[in-house]
């Protein structure tokens, strides 16, 4: 996916408005995924309905616009962790140590 740098003139009031519409509150760090995913959509379908399509990478430029994380960055950083991880339990496996948090007890 593409991704632009900011978002286009109009989305950030279309997701305030988004918002209201969909009784969300405009503290965009604490919505939920779900909640940031019904506001995306909506907000899209807000400028669509004014003639604009929305271009590939909008949805992160709004985060970033925001002040909200960037959901592609916070994927790469889970993937950077869960990748760790996997590295860590692979060294205590091979070891013979336990590295399941539930074999500690």
């Amino acid at each position: 996916m593409t991704d632009i740098p900011a978002p286009p003139s109009g989305w950030t009031a279309a997701a305030t408005q988004a918002a209201a519409e969909l009784g969300l509150g405009t503290d965009w760090v604490a919505l939920a995924a779900p909640d940031w995913t019904r506001l995306c959509r909506r907000a899209g379908e807000i400028v669509a309905g004014q003639g604009h399509a929305p271009p590939a990478g909008w949805e992160g430029a709004l985060a970033r616009a925001l002040g909200r994380p960037d959901p592609a960055v916070a994927r790469d950083e889970l993937a950077r962790d869960e990748l760790a991880q996997d590295a860590a339990n692979t060294v205590l496996a091979e070891r013979g140590e336990v590295f399941a948090p539930e074999d500690d007890a």
